[in-house]
This record gives structure tokens, C-alpha cells and sequence, in this order.
């Protein structure tokens, strides 16, 4: 029944999402994003190319987190957090179901269930500490260059509710939180038919044993941080090209507030039409038209889909080839 009803409301909130990213673009008139966005020319092509930066960065903290456990090569952690980003932001997904995807991959490639999944979750553990620190910093600035305002009381109480949640997750970790979750990605893995996700016993003990390697988790929170702060430098650019005359400390600010209201809308999938309405209203905060903010949300939009797209598919091929060679070996021992 949990299932069922999380199910619900991913498509309930998905909906929503949808309707709100219409009626913004709608409201804010097509003809007038399209010649911003067809303004910004190359910029925008250059915006998307240099995506690959912070998440190169992202897949080395993973593989730094993984590699006493598993010697697989960097490659196959860029892929599977290219894959983890694209399911995320294109799939009717929840913002943790490419997650899963990505841990797939690397067990498909001979990596232990129980290991891929402890790394998995550390990482997004300390991918959720630094955006904080993250957010920290952009409030920081925000508190410097706005005088008062009632934003800042919104963004302050936010960020007073999000640190207590953070060490709780981490306390629930050392209590054995994750104990739990081994039967709920036991059931996970048996629903999707992907055993390979099974056999996770022992996932507690595991991210125990990550989080005794501090040199590793330092290393791993280092390449967060800066896949968080290149994409601070992928905002700035993006309004350079569509004509705002914006600072970086400025692009910061709207880049850091802008991922923590994408991370808010998690049950949304891709954070559709929450995230276009941070960047409008954190864009409307410095002087810029809303129709700027929700371009640079756009162009975010246009590297997903740029990346995602041939991701997905391949990753669907790969599946497909795994079945067919499945249903092929089960023909091969009836006969």
C-alpha cells in the first residue's frame, strides 16, 4: 500500500509540476523566451558542454567513496552518475530513483549489491552536507548585499529546518537507519525484477566501515563542493549570455538558493515547475526580468535533455540486450 501511495503522489506532484511549468512559460510568453534563449546563441551550446565539469567532479567523489571496496575503473562512475542525473531530471521518477539506476549499472559490471549500495548512499549523503554548506555560503552573501527583506527571513527559517534534518540523517545512519532499507531495496530490486540489486545484507555494517575512511570522505566532500561551485560559474554564464549584468557572488546566490528549492520539490519529478519558479523569483530579487530567471532554468532544461536523452537510451539498450540474453539462456535449458 506505501508503494502504491508514494506512487500516487510522485504522479499527483508531477502534475502539478507540469501544470506550473506551463502556465510560467505560457504567462511569460514562448516568443519572448525563445528570442532570449536564440539571443544567447552559442553561449547557450557552451552553458550545456561545460555541465561535464561538476559532474565529472560528483562521479570522482563517488569513486573515491567506492574504491576500497571496489577497484572499478572512473569511467564507469562517470557513466553511472551521468545516468543517475539524466533518470532524475527526464524519468517520472522521484529525485532518488536514478539513484538506483546508477547503482544498477555498477553491479551489472560485477560490483557487489551490498557495496555499490553503501557507497550510493553515502554519497548522497555528503552530496546533501555540501549543498547545505553550499546554500550556507549563498545565504551568506545574500544577508551581505540585501539589507532586509522578507526573502531572507523565508530563506533563514529554511535553512534552520534543513540543518537539524541533516544531522538527524546522519545519527539515524550511525543508529542503523540503513538496517531498515535493506529490505525495502530487497523488495525495490524484486519488484523491477533486477536481482542483481539484491543480497544486500550487511549494508549497515558497510557504511559504517566508509565512514571510519576519513581521508576518503574528505576527498569525496571536496569534489562536491566543487561540482556545486562550477555550477555557480554555469548560472553566471548563462546570464552573461542572455544579457543580465550580474556579478558571480550574484549568480551564486541565485544557483545555491535555486538547487535547495530543486531539492525541496524532491517528490516532484525533475523538479518541474519548482525549479523554473525559484530561478524567477531569486532572479526578480536582483533587478532581473522574470523572463530572464526563467531562461537560465531553461537552459538547465536544454542540458538535460542534452545529456539525458542519448544517456537513457543507452541504458535501455543495455537492458534490452541483458533480456534477451536472459530469455535466450532460460530457452537454452528447456530444450
Amino acid at each position: 500500500m506505501s508503494g502504491r501511495l508514494l506512487r500516487v503522489g510522485t504522479a499527483l506532484a508531477g502534475l502539478a509540476g507540469l501544470a506550473g511549468f506551463v502556465v510560467l512559460i505560457a504567462y511569460h510568453s514562448i516568443a519572448t523566451l525563445s528570442g532570449l534563449l536564440i539571443g544567447a546563441g552559442w553561449g547557450v551550446a557552451l552553458v550545456v558542454a561545460l555541465h561535464v565539469v561538476p559532474m565529472a567532479a560528483a562521479a570522482l567523489a563517488w569513486h573515491v567513496i567506492a574504491r576500497p571496496l571496489w577497484p572499478g575503473r572512473y569511467a564507469l562512475f562517470l557513466w553511472a552518475r551521468l545516468v543517475r542525473e539524466s533518470a532524475n531530471a527526464l524519468l517520472p521518477v522521484t529525485q532518488i530513483g536514478g539513484d538506483v539506476i546508477g547503482a544498477r549499472l555498477l553491479t551489472i559490471r560485477g560490483a557487489r549489491a551490498v557495496d555499490v549500495g553503501a557507497t550510493m548512499l553515502v554519497d548522497l549523503t555528503l552530496e546533501f552536507l555540501t549543498q547545505i554548506a553550499f546554500t550556507a555560503v549563498g545565504i551568506l552573501l545574500l544577508l551581505l548585499v540585501k539589507d532586509s527583506g522578507e526573502p531572507v527571513g523565508w530563506v533563514l527559517l529554511g535553512f534552520a529546518v534543513v540543518v537539524p534534518a541533516a544531522a538527524g540523517f546522519l545519527l539515524a545512519q550511525r543508529w542503523g537507519m540503513f538496517s531498515l532499507l535493506e529490505l525495502f531495496l530487497e523488495r525495490l530490486a524484486k519488484q523491477f525484477g533486477w536481482p542483481a540489486l539484491g543480497s544486500l545484507a550487511g549494508l549497515h555494517e558497510t557504511i559504517i566501515s566508509i565512514y571510519r575512511r576519513r581521508r576518503a570522505l574528505g576527498d569525496a566532500a571536496f569534489w562536491h563542493l566543487t561540482s556545486w561551485f562550477v555550477g555557480a560559474v554555469e548560472v553566471w554564464l548563462a546570464l552573461r549570455f542572455l544579457g543580465a549584468d550580474i556579478g558571480f557572488d550574484g549568480a551564486l546566490i541565485v544557483e545555491s538558493l535555486g538547487q535547495a528549492v530543486r531539492s525541496a520539490a524532491f517528490l516532484v519529478p525533475g523538479a518541474l515547475g519548482a525549479q523554473e519558479g525559484g530561478f524567477l523569483v531569486l532572479g526578480m530579487m536582483f533587478g532581473l526580468a522574470p523572463e530572464v530567471g526563467l531562461s537560465v532554468s531553461l537552459i538547465k532544461r536544454i542540458r538535460e535533455v542534452a545529456f539525458g536523452v542519448p544517456a537513457l537510451l543507452a541504458w535501455q539498450v543495455i537492458e534490452g540486450r541483458r533480456l534477451l540474453g536472459a530469455t535466450a539462456g532460460t530457452q537454452g535449458e528447456r530444450q
